[in-house]
């Protein structure tokens, strides 16, 4: 990667995906269309002053889209908008770190965050530049973050989150069933995609074969509200979210798929009701003949307190269960 500035904020990737997305032909297209809250004016201004660039250099802003092309750019941000900061080491070796994180606070930089990051935070707290996550969780989600803390380590790590692999993740879920009576156990499988309109959104797309599928089972209920255990089976971005909603199982507090779709970034008061409650890992080999790791981490929120504080926070979903009203401390 050429690098303009390598004593900067480290730099965001993002892949350009293999279809262009509707009225896009140029670089500066996709960009306007992808970040929504950037001016073209101040991308026009970046790109001319070489803050985006490929593997082999700076990009122009009307060059032309480049199917799965990754681009690199600095995020500049003079206001971040407040996030939480109550996170916990669960675990940690020379290789892995696992964090409990709240809601309220991305993993990586995106949209307005920069600095308020998750890695960012963790660079602070251990000094490790070479913290890198090995899967996805979202800026709304709590609990369990996988990290890599060695760039010579890293893929064979990345194979925990393959599929085949090992290991087990299972989240929690409280629902506002909009489908009758909740069902006990189920198997969802959809076909999930990018939007087309959205690009932030993804869609399930009807009659298409299945490349998402989540096992769902009922813990318990609490008036309106349902709490799931959710075990995925695959890995899409917003899967649990999308399929949950097209199941008439909204996940409480979701902005995009939910009931009531509105987000105020500076609001940390509220939630979405979702946590990555555990992760197990069953014999996965470790390099140079070290004994497998067999591990399993859980997160701070417990299923039935997850419940009971989404119940108690009601339809305005106020504070959250294993962290209620800690805010940004």
């Amino acid at each position: 990667m050429s690098d303009p500035d390598a004593t900067a904020v480290r730099p965001s990737v993002v892949t350009l995906p293999e279809r262009a997305p509707s009225g896009v032909v140029t670089l500066i297209d996709f960009f306007v269309l992808r970040f929504p809250r950037i001016g073209e004016a101040t991308w026009r201004e970046r790109f001319a002053a070489g803050k985006v660039w490929a593997a082999d250099g700076p990009v122009a802003a009307d060059a032309p889209y480049s199917p799965l092309l990754g681009l690199f750019y600095r995020r500049e941000m003079e206001r971040e908008p407040p996030v939480r900061t109550d996170l916990s080491v669960v675990w940690s070796d020379d290789d892995l770190m696992v964090v409990d994180k709240p809601p309220h606070l991305p993993v990586t930089p995106g949209g307005p965050w920069v600095r308020h990051t998750l890695l960012h935070l963790l660079e602070g707290l251990t000094g490790c530049t070479e913290l890198a996550p090995l899967h996805r969780l979202d800026r709304l989600t709590s609990g369990l973050v996988v990290l890599s803390r060695r760039r010579s380590t890293r893929a064979h790590y990345a194979r925990l989150f393959q599929p085949g692999a090992p290991v087990e993740k299972t989240y929690t879920a409280v629902c506002e069933p909009t489908c009758g009576n909740p069902p006990g156990h189920a198997i969802l499988d959809h076909h999930i995609r990018r939007s087309g309109d959205e690009y932030w959104r993804q869609v399930v797309v009807p009659d298409e074969t299945p490349n998402a599928s989540s096992e769902i089972e009922l813990i318990a209920t609490a008036g309106r509200l349902a709490a799931y255990r959710v075990r995925p089976r695959t890995g899409r971005k917003h899967q649990l979210r999308v399929q949950l909603a097209a199941a008439g199982l909204p996940v409480l507090g979701d902005p995009l798929y939910g009931t009531r779709r509105f987000h105020d970034p500076e609001d940390l008061t509220t939630r979405l009701w979702l946590d990555a409650h555990s992760i197990r890992v069953a014999d996965f080999p470790r390099l140079g003949g070290a004994h497998p790791l067999t591990a399993a981490w859980t997160s701070s929120r417990d299923p039935d307190d997850m419940l009971a504080g989404a119940a108690l926070a009601g339809s305005e979903t106020a504070g959250d269960a294993g962290g209620a009203g800690k805010g940004s401390d």
